[in-house]
């Protein structure tokens, strides 16, 4: 079989095959850990603690049935409580626990460590484009008709306990 050039390929299989290595990567990275998914969330998190669920899914794009999945496992394995507005029943706020800050905090200095790897070749400069590049396609991506897309986790072939298979 030829194998074809990158270059070849379209913008979406780029990105996708990007995104496969990245978090091919991440997770070896983060094999140690007791969480072997969610990465994104708890990053996400780390920065915005005590945000509303809403909120997690406008900014990573994520269905709120999904999301629910998402939370439901995270508190399963300690890393996150769901605590309900008393102004507002229906909204939920995510807080890290103290587990989940001192696992975030290697989930966050692992996404550091493989971005400044990646990017240690490039110029600040080029660096600022590609991100600002980035920001527009994801722009005009979201004007376009869509279907909701759900991305199946599967658990790594390690053992953990209580394992949860979840959709995202």
């Amino acid at each position: 079989m030829n194998q074809h050039n990158f270059s070849d390929l379209s913008f979406g299989t780029k990105a996708l095959i990007l995104s496969k290595l990245y978090y091919s990567v991440l997770s070896k990275r983060l094999e140690k850990l007791d969480v072997e998914r969610y990465f994104s969330v708890l990053f996400f998190l780390h920065k915005n603690n005590g945000c509303n669920q809403q909120f997690i899914c406008n900014n990573l794009n994520i269905d709120k049935t999904a999301m629910v999945k998402v939370i439901d496992y995270l508190i399963k394995v300690g890393f996150v409580d769901r605590n309900i507005n008393p102004q507002d029943r229906r909204e939920h706020f995510i807080m890290l626990t103290k587990k989940g800050q001192k696992q975030t905090l290697e989930i966050v200095n692992s996404f550091e460590e493989i971005d400044y790897h990646i990017f240690s070749a490039i110029p600040k400069d080029e660096q600022e484009i590609f991100y600002k590049v980035l920001e527009k396609l994801s722009f005009k991506l979201k004007e376009l008709p869509s279907h909701d897309l759900f991305f199946s986790y599967k658990p790594s072939s390690r053992k953990t306990k209580n394992r949860v298979s979840d959709n995202v």
